[in-house]
């Protein structure tokens, strides 16, 4: 079980810290976070299943660097940004991510050696250099109409990744 550590600004609560330990983190949804701050869930190997509420708009740089058996993980559905090694060596074996992310910057899911589907939908634009770098089980990406960019360099180290045009009528 783990308790939470909170501090507010101007712009709103920031999640600062994490005591404990479990296999599930499941934010409450009641304090209004909307950034869940640098290396907060960093090295929690034992973390298998993470619930963020919607309040979210940011997730840190380091947030589940190394948490390796990490299998699930529900983003907030008004989730902004990603910071540069938010998701690293995590153990996500697939993602949904919302169409309010506009950009996957680079490094975000950085040795996600687990990571083999991505679905991004409806609204993000723009892929990063190495975005996925060194994902090496990453097979399939299915891409939105709205996505207007994709570095040459997004998928390196990915040696079998597929990439997949969707329409927003289907259900791919």
């Amino acid at each position: 079980m783990y308790e939470y550590y909170y501090k507010t600004q101007d712009y709103g609560t920031c999640l600062t810290e994490c005591d404990g330990e479990g296999e599930e983190a499941i934010l409450p949804a009641d304090k209004n976070i909307l950034i869940v701050g640098d290396g907060v869930f960093k090295g929690h190997k034992e973390l298998v299943h993470v619930e963020l509420p919607d309040t979210i708009r940011d997730i840190g740089g380091f947030v589940f660097d190394g948490c390796e058996n990490l299998k699930k993980i529900k983003l907030p559905s008004n989730l902004k940004d990603f910071w540069q090694y938010a998701m690293t060596r995590c153990g996500i074996e697939e993602i949904e991510i919302p169409g309010s992310v506009e950009q996957i910057v680079s490094f975000v899911f950085n040795q996600c050696n687990q990571l083999t589907t991505v679905r991004l939908n409806e609204g993000t634009q723009k892929i990063f250099a190495w975005a996925f770098k060194d994902c090496v089980n990453l097979t399939d990406v299915y891409l939105p109409e709205t996505m207007k960019e994709i570095s040459d360099k997004a998928f390196e180290g990915c040696p079998n990744v597929v990439l997949h045009k969707i329409n927003a009528d289907s259900n791919v």
